[in-house]
């Protein structure tokens, strides 16, 4: 649970950062500063960043090191430091910055709680506004709203269930690859699992699912390139390694 990994000491706010760079250095101290990580995770951290962008949108960026640094984890837990006048990330800025660490599975339910919090677009912009360090630590602590009724229902499409085989799930990297191969093609392609349901052009919608390996996962597409966006999103849960 979020209420495990994040202390209110891991929180700062009215930061400034030169470039992400400087910003993923300011994040990676407190998780060092926390008892998470050893130095060395700060250098995966970029190493990640230099793979693929761990921007979600929203204003929000979760660098995180790549799978090689599993040995610089202490614990599960996360740093977080808001920029107000953001951070150059990619095509967009961004002014909240959430260092992630964690060892094996235990960042599933994290990555899921969080971006059931941060795909709220008014929630983020209140939170990279405040000038409280408390209302950011309380506002990712507290328990996700009950709600949300029934599913929108969706046009016929082409369905497809399949068993998640990549190791990471559709965690921040494979859902940051589905997130880019569909950009491109003309199609809406939705993602079921354990009862929840996302747009999968939606990266904080996506990791919200929580989905990992071995799970039974239905894909829904339709629209002009409908087969092309199926093989895609394929290629990458059907995958036997994170790539």
């Amino acid at each position: 649970m979020i209420g495990d990994v994040l202390t209110s000491e891991g929180v700062r706010v009215g930061a400034r950062a030169a470039d992400l760079h400087d910003a993923i250095e300011q994040v990676g101290a407190i998780l060092v500063t926390e008892g998470l990580v050893t130095d060395g995770y700060i250098k995966a951290m970029h190493e990640r960043e230099a793979i693929v962008s761990t921007y979600l949108g929203n204003g929000i960026a979760l660098p995180h090191g790549t799978n090689d640094a599993q040995d610089t984890i202490l614990r599960t837990g996360l740093a977080v430091v808001q920029f107000p006048d953001g951070v150059p990330w990619g095509e967009e800025p961004a002014r909240l910055v959430i260092g992630l660490a964690a060892r094996s599975d235990e960042h599933i339910e994290v990555l899921s709680r969080l971006a059931t919090i941060l795909g709220d677009a008014e929630v983020c912009e209140r939170l990279a506004r405040t000038t409280d360090a408390e209302e950011i630590y309380t506002t990712l602590m507290s328990p996700p709203s009950e709600g949300g009724g029934a599913h929108e229902e969706l046009p016929p499409g082409i369905p497809r269930t399949v068993r998640i085989s990549n190791p990471s799930g559709l965690h921040a990297r494979p859902a940051a690859q589905v997130v880019a191969r569909l950009q491109p093609l003309d199609a809406q392609v939705t993602l079921e699992v354990n009862g929840k349901r996302a747009d999968a052009r939606s990266i904080t919608a996506t990791l919200g699912l929580g989905a990992s390996v071995g799970d039974e996962l239905t894909i829904t597409v339709h629209g002009p390139d409908a087969t092309a966006a199926l093989d895609a999103v394929l290629a990458i849960v059907t995958s036997g390694s994170d790539i």
